[in-house]
């Protein structure tokens, strides 16, 4: 049972990765300008930061995904680990950003509709998504362990709780309760 829900998380956590990363390469422009409107980073560094973001979810969600299928439980360790640590930042920082400016766009991309706005949907599911890192990264061994059966129940679970996962700040953004 161990390795089935460390590989679940490990799956999930990867393909969230995966689907943020490509859809900052679908909208480039989107994160940039919604860090803009966060109003924290400096102006000249707004690109860099968000290059950055979109690579480390990149790499991660490949390498927490290949880790997990091809067996690697040290690797698995050390991607679901960063992944643990930008999840963590993430949540932070949307906290921050929710508290000084709730009515700003997150800059997730990750939505069929663009971006969706700033709400406590968004820090939730980076904690969310930074637990399941640190129960993969924990688990790591017996969800590399995982064979026959398992393997499908284990990709097929990880493609729902990632849709889910991924399309909650927009499900449960309700434009009639948007703050003043």
């Amino acid at each position: 049972m161990a390795e089935l829900l460390t590989g679940v998380c490990a799956g999930t956590v990867a393909l969230v990765l995966l689907a943020a990363f490509a859809g900052h390469l679908r909208a480039p422009r989107t994160l940039p300008a919604a860090l803009a409107a966060h109003r924290v980073v400096p102006g000249p560094l707004r690109w860099a930061v968000a290059v950055a973001a979109a690579v480390l979810e990149g790499v991660l969600g490949a390498g927490t995904g290949y880790a997990l299928v091809a067996g690697r439980a040290h690797l698995l360790t050390l991607a679901a680990s960063g992944a643990a640590v930008l999840l963590a930042l993430y949540a932070a920082y949307a906290l921050y950003v929710l508290r000084t400016r709730p009515s700003v766009p997150c800059g997730c991309a990750t939505g069929p509709g663009g971006d969706a706005p700033m709400t406590g949907w968004v820090p939730g599911r980076a904690t969310a998504l930074a637990l399941a890192s640190v129960a993969a990264a924990a688990g790591s061994g017996p969800a590399t362990g995982s064979h026959g059966t398992h393997v499908a129940v284990l990709l097929l679970s990880s493609v729902v709780f990632a849709v889910l996962l991924s399309l909650l700040p927009q499900a449960m953004f309700d434009p009639e309760r948007r703050p003043a």
